[in-house]
């Protein structure tokens, strides 16, 4: 079987091909359809299919098929641990795939038949012009497959159509006005292009004439119908449309300023359009009036068109009219858009205002002068994930008007304030803040906005009726986590008082001053890997209005790719790297932001990080009002799509980031942690919930004990990777008893477990927004009748461990609280209701009905009867333990810089790690007699610090290091010290006793 290691591919191959290819394919021939092997993987996809629909891309997924059991021989568990322990068949031919540039997804699927979607079967025609199977790599060169496959004496063309007329009528392709002959292209590929285009290095060339006159010519062409064909004059036997994102690029991107500019004399705006025909201005007084004034707009170098206007035009909207070539229709298009460089809008997004964010009115008080909280080093960064509304849309202490507002952060006396306070005080230093640009997916105006209007809190705890009275409203309320980008530049609307024009802009500069004032800088998540949309005619679609085919990623036949659940961008190309950089300096410049998660990083190319990092950290106080080099930087660098695998460039995946200084999150640890991962079964078990050591039914029906055994040893390995910043370099004695370096230890049975050069690379957490949170996977995973006081436990040591790791430690808002979704594992949609937050404490949103069928409804039987088990759901008062044991794991942190090493180095020298028995993990930092050059450190107050880390559920004796004189730690809570045997033992003053479930920290003063 191969169910488990499928979840693990759903990150790798492109989603709707490689997916359903593996999971039919090797999942049929297991005789495997049992629910909970994909069903999780399932809803994942379905979840985003209404995102590819909406600019016509395949949405369609296999139904799932119920009726056959699973057969005795299926084991997920069991399949994972021979992944994790390096299978040799299967690794070799992942390896093998993955030298060779492709997927793991290739590997399994070179054998396995593809099911037909929607659509397919329709055999490859060699004329066909709706398609674009060749590509405009430069001003000389073109790439097209077919070039290779015809006879000597075949004769190619360029053809060109200025207002989109061509066809093949009876063989003959006609509708042209001008045909440029191409020759074949006898020299290698040249280096240049082999860089920027990896994946077509093997493709043969046609050239251009090289004469002034004809790449003159190339700036008309190029605003036209283009196709390439090969054959005889007029009738072709092949022939195909073009990729332009080459040619464009060398011909046209520019650094010429765009947007808008507004001066005492005037306002003129600029666009950048190199493929238009025509561009003009509309113009309009107000955001919702129809008064327009129209424009036409002048064409300059390098396709950046302009108009200029009066003073006047200041505080008015405007949009764009343009006439370009749309390859995905094969027409000449006319739309109206806003402007891609927008810092304020109009309700939704659909005008842009003539703004200058320079105008004191867009700014609170003392704005000029605001600077960051400090931060001494990015190594001292501690981060806690929080979504805008769920701050404080019912939070009753807040008013009723700033709820789920940008200027709720702005309050220190409400309970969400005061929590933030504590949690500031203890030792979090950045809050992350979900995607706050422009999305697509929520109404910006409350009157446009629905609500649940019936009684949801007298419902049975595993009803479906509180589901349903979401799932009526979700499209239409105010809730959605804001993965969908629209406009990059300018806040959301939803979250402002003021929604129209410049007013979000300054309420989001007060939430940003509320934040630092108390202490805490703000990171803000980043969406570059996709647009919502894309085409000639959606609202949510401005990019590709605009310069058709160029901002977006394309497939080989010249389709969207949307492995990214929208509109894949492209940042690759020249002027979209551009807009990812400007835009970042935008944030941090115009709105001192102090750093940014980028979700699914490795859509992006490392080069472009390191072009990112280079102009953030080359901001300084005196030059943009920062300092630029305390800007931290990370993201999801899983492997995914049409990018894992570097096989269009070195992206930004995990593996490809040691020694740039940008974080990516640390799976490894997460899934050592807690066991499985994000898409394998629920109920799989890991470190800190009893695998091995009091096994659930599901464990124990799918592994024998000395199997449970040895994937616990093999989590502990990671975990102790992890623990160690997962640095490549760091050595570790494994389960085995071997000495191995952490880039030798296996994860998924394919990947190094340690891959960071530098601890400050590594961002540490076990739970997130995506998934189950830490508390409902606490629900799932443990042994039926572990008690809901031993599950806070659980929580608080996972929390312990992400806290005192080297490297960066990540929290996900609420968690301290013992936070539910009602096992909702995809809230991105799920309304106030399943996403509430309760800062105070009293409860913590478990058993508030079934999750939201639209991710959840085939784990229902699963979910069901925990969230009836209405003893499961935790008091105000082990909501509060867990609560102060979180801020005190914290408090340690901050304590000591031993726990906050600089270098590789510095780790390796004075942190040892240890597993004196199955459970239980040592860690032992000693300070250095001096802070060194090499990066090792000196703790002015302890010479020794020691924690124990007792996963097991009963007490474990550990024993002290000879002739230290340990004591705990003095920042432990009371009911955690209470609970722990004194290091002084007088019946035995060499040991000290780990509670169950519980950690320790003893510290040797200097």
């Amino acid at each position: 079987s191969l169910c488990q290691f499928i979840a693990c591919l759903t990150s790798i191959g492109t989603i709707h091909e490689r997916f359903w290819t593996i999971k039919n394919g090797m999942q049929a021939r297991a005789g495997c359809w049992g629910v909970d092997c994909y069903s999780h993987v399932r809803s994942y996809f379905e979840a985003r299919a209404h995102r590819l629909q909406a600019f016509g891309r395949p949405a369609a997924v296999t139904p799932a098929r119920r009726s056959h059991p699973r057969p005795a021989h299926c084991s997920p568990c069991l399949t994972r641990r021979r992944l994790l322990q390096g299978s040799p068949a299967m690794g070799a031919a992942i390896i093998a795939a993955t030298t060779a540039g492709h997927t793991a997804g290739d590997a399994l699927a070179a054998n396995v038949d593809r099911p037909k979607q929607d659509g397919a079967g329709e055999p490859d025609k060699p004329c066909d012009l709706r398609k674009q199977k060749a590509y405009w790599l430069s001003r000389s060169l073109i790439a097209w497959p077919a070039a290779a496959q015809k006879p000597e004496g075949t004769r190619f063309h360029l053809v060109c159509s200025t207002n989109a007329t061509l066809e093949i009528q009876g063989g003959m392709l006609k509708g042209d006005n001008g045909r440029i002959p191409l020759d074949q292209y006898t020299k290698a590929f040249p280096a240049d292009l082999r860089k920027k285009f990896p994946h077509l290095a093997n493709l043969p060339l046609l050239q251009l004439p090289q004469n002034q006159a004809m790449q003159n010519d190339l700036d008309q062409v190029l605003r036209g119908q283009c196709v390439v064909t090969a054959g005889q004059d007029d009738r072709p036997s092949a022939a195909t449309g073009l990729q332009l994102s080459g040619v464009i690029d060398d011909l046209f991107a520019t650094d010429a300023w765009l947007g808008v500019k507004i001066g005492v004399s005037g306002t003129s705006v600029q666009l950048w359009a190199p493929t238009a025909q025509e561009v003009k201005l509309l113009v309009y007084s107000s955001p919702e009036g129809w008064d327009q004034q129209e424009r036409t707009m002048r064409r300059g170098a390098r396709g950046v068109w302009r108009a200029d206007g009066p003073p006047s035009w200041r505080g008015q909207y405007y949009t764009y009219r343009i006439t370009v070539f749309h390859s995905s229709t094969g027409k000449i298009e006319v739309s109206e858009v806003t402007d891609p460089y927008s810092v304020a809008l109009a309700a939704d997004g659909k005008r842009t205002q003539f703004a200058d964010l320079q105008d004191p009115s867009t700014q609170p008080p003392g704005w000029s002068q605001h600077e960051s909280p400090p931060l001494e080093s990015l190594n001292d960064s501690c981060l806690y994930e929080l979504h805008i509304r769920d701050f404080s849309a019912t939070d009753d202490s807040v008013p009723a008007e700033l709820r789920g507002k940008y200027r709720a952060f702005t309050l220190a006396d409400t309970r969400g304030g005061r929590a933030l306070g504590q949690l500031q005080a203890a030792g979090i230093t950045h809050v992350h803040l979900l995607p706050a640009y422009d999305f697509a997916t929520v109404p910006e105006c409350p009157r446009d906005q629905k609500w649940v209007q019936t009684d949801l809190s007298q419902m049975p705890p595993d009803s479906p009726q509180q589901q349903q009275a979401v799932a009526e409203v979700a499209k239409v309320d105010a809730f959605n986590w804001g993965y969908d980008p629209v406009h990059y530049l300018a806040p959301e609307g939803s979250y402002a008082e003021e929604v129209d024009g410049t007013g979000r802009s300054r309420e989001f500069r007060e939430m940003v001053a509320g934040l630092h004032e108390r202490g805490l800088r703000v990171v803000l998540d980043v969406v570059y890997n996709h647009t919502f949309n894309a085409g000639p005619s959606s609202q949510y679609s401005v990019l590709d209005k605009i310069v058709p085919g160029y901002y977006h990623r394309l497939e080989a036949d010249g389709s969207l790719c949307g492995s990214a659940f929208g509109a894949n961008n492209a940042p690759e190309h020249a002027m979209m790297e551009r807009l990812v950089i400007d835009d970042l300096v935008h944030w941090a410049t115009q709105y001192k932001v102090d750093g940014f998660r980028f979700d699914i990083m490795s859509c992006l190319m490392v080069s472009t990080m390191e072009k990112a990092r280079d102009r953030l950290r080359a901001l300084t106080l005196a030059n943009g009002g920062v300092d630029g080099s305390k800007l931290i930087l990370y993201g999801e660098g899983w492997e995914f799509g049409e990018m894992a695998n570097n096989q269009r460039g070195r992206n930004a995946a995990q593996l490809n980031l040691a020694g740039t200084g940008i974080g990516s999150f640390n799976d490894r640890l997460r899934d050592a942690i807690l066991g499985g991962s994000p898409f394998a079964p629920s109920r799989e078990q890991g470190l800190i919930n009893g695998l091995a050591l009091q096994s659930n039914s599901h464990m124990s029906q799918q592994m024998a004990p000395e199997e449970q055994a040895e994937l616990l040893g093999h989590l502990t390995d990671m975990a102790l990777v992890s623990l160690a910043a997962n640095l490549r370099s760091y050595r570790i004695t494994d389960h085995e008893g071997r000495s191995v370096l952490g880039k030798e230890v296996l994860y998924a049975g394919v990947q190094p477990a340690g891959y960071a050069a530098s601890p400050v690379e590594t961002i540490n957490y076990c739970s997130c927004h995506d998934g189950e949170i830490l508390f409902d996977q606490l629900i799932m995973k443990p042994e039926d009748s572990v008690s809901t006081e031993e599950r806070a436990r659980m929580a608080t040591l996972a929390q312990w461990m992400v806290a005192l790791s080297q490297g960066i430690p990540f929290f996900h808002a609420g968690d301290e609280l013992l936070r539910s979704k009602s096992l909702d594992r995809d809230s991105y949609n799920s309304g106030d209701h399943f996403n509430r937050l309760d800062w105070s404490g009293a409860t913590n949103n478990f058993g508030v009905g079934l999750p939201v069928a639209e991710k959840n409804e085939d784990m229902w039987p699963v979910k069901g009867p925990f969230l009836a088990r209405t003893e499961l759901r935790p008091g105000p008062d082990m909501i509060a333990r867990t609560r102060d044991a979180f801020l005190a794991a914290l408090r340690v942190r901050s304590s000591s810089p031993l726990f906050r090493l600089r270098t590789a180095e510095a780790v390796q020298q004075q942190l040892k790690l240890s597993t004196p028995m199955p459970g239980v993990i040592v860690m032992e930092l000693k300070s250095a007699d001096s802070s060194n050059v090499d990066g090792s450190v000196r703790d002015e107050q302890y010479s020794r610090i020691l924690v124990a880390l007792n996963a097991r559920p009963q007490d474990a004796t550990l024993q002290l290091p000879s002739g230290a004189d340990m004591q705990l730690h003095p920042d432990l809570p009371r009911w955690m010290a209470e609970s722990t045997q004194p290091a002084s033992n007088p019946d035995d003053p060499t040991t000290a006793v780990v509670p169950a479930r519980s950690a320790i920290v003893l510290v040797q003063r200097c």
